[in-house]
């Protein structure tokens, strides 16, 4: 990495280059460009950007709260294909994790199990707490990974 990634919270000119990375990331299951629009209006506190100040988005964490005050989602995580293995994930879920709010007191997300980020979660303290063969539907397992605060 020859500039320094700083971790800050999402704004509006960030929308863009979010979109593209999970276009490229998630290719076939992504969010739609919209969603991000809504979800920086509804979850600004959970949207965060890694970046290298050049407006070139490498990350991003997004994460809402859950039907419980206790519970909070992280609903994705992705980093450029070219920054992996950099520290960029941790740095984005070690900030998130290290604000969390008072309330909260669980954190969970959902992983496919060759995923190789799961290694990344289970190493910041998630456990697995189940399982779903079916999650998006046929042969789209995951994961549930919890991280208790």
């Amino acid at each position: 990495m020859s500039k320094t990634i700083q971790i800050r919270p999402a704004d509006k000119r960030d929308l863009q280059g979010v979109n593209e990375l999970e276009q490229r990331c998630f290719p076939g299951h992504c969010y739609p460009d919209f969603f991000f629009r809504q979800a920086l209006d509804c979850w600004p506190a959970g949207f965060l950007v890694a970046g290298d100040g050049e407006d070139t988005t490498q990350g991003y964490l997004l994460a809402a709260p859950g039907a419980d005050t206790h519970l909070c989602w992280i609903l994705s995580v992705a980093v450029c294909e070219s920054m992996r293995g950099k520290g960029i994930g941790r740095k984005l879920l070690t900030q998130f994790l290290s604000r969390l709010p008072s309330s909260v007191s669980h954190v969970q997300l959902t992983v496919d199990p060759d995923n190789s980020a799961k290694a990344l979660y289970l190493d910041l303290g998630f456990v697995q707490t189940g399982y779903e063969a079916d999650y998006f539907g046929d042969d789209e397992p995951r994961l549930l990974l919890t991280y208790v605060k």
